[in-house]
């Protein structure tokens, strides 16, 4: 706990963070009121809260230091564990339904990337593999494609307007973690 305490003290100091919590705290508001526009159950709010919290750090720290805590997907499959069995608990009668989808969207976002990690050769670390694994682990199977097709089209974007301003060239890394949570960001917004 101190070593949080530590990490948040000292990104604090950075004034793009503060700004980041700020837009966070704008965005958590909007997701609110759209999960109760749409009516979403009380496991889903929290795992999409998780979800989007932990995302918004990871993109942070894949921005500043090009790496994906392992730490931090760790702690993304253990809370999305510990809800599934809540969910399987509570919803008896659809419990396979929810684990499938979880199963599936964790094996098609993590089975996807892998594939992309194995013939991009370093174009995809193995940090975005297991994100994307998690992401679909969150999302499940359905909401999966739609949040990775909104993902590689905002960094696809992105990439070509870097290009075309002259602010990043052919061989240039970019931090794949941010265009992650964009993608999500819209996938939840957009209520798939």
């Amino acid at each position: 706990m101190e070593h949080i305490r530590a990490w948040l003290k000292e990104q604090w100091g950075i004034k793009r963070f503060r700004i980041l919590l700020f837009v966070m705290l704008l965005f958590t508001i909007i997701l609110a009121a759209e999960f109760c526009l749409f009516q979403y159950g009380g496991f889903k709010i929290v795992r999409y809260f998780i979800l989007f919290w932990s995302l918004t750090v990871i993109a942070w720290t894949d921005c500043r230091s090009r790496r994906i805590s392992n730490a931090m997907v760790l702690f993304l499959l253990i809370a999305r564990t510990v809800l599934l069995v809540m969910e399987c608990l509570a919803y008896r009668e659809y419990w396979k339904s929810v684990l499938l989808s979880s199963a599936g969207g964790l094996f098609l976002g993590g089975g996807m990337f892998l594939v992309c990690y194995l013939l991009a050769r370093g174009g995809i670390g193995a940090g975005d593999v297991k994100l994307s694994a998690m992401l679909g682990y969150y999302l499940g199977s359905g909401a999966v494609f739609t949040a990775i097709f909104l993902t590689v089209l905002t960094a696809a974007l992105f990439s070509i307007a870097a290009l075309l301003l002259k602010k990043a060239n052919l061989k240039q890394e970019i931090p794949f973690a941010p265009f992650i949570l964009t993608g999500t960001l819209i996938t939840m917004m957009l209520g798939v």
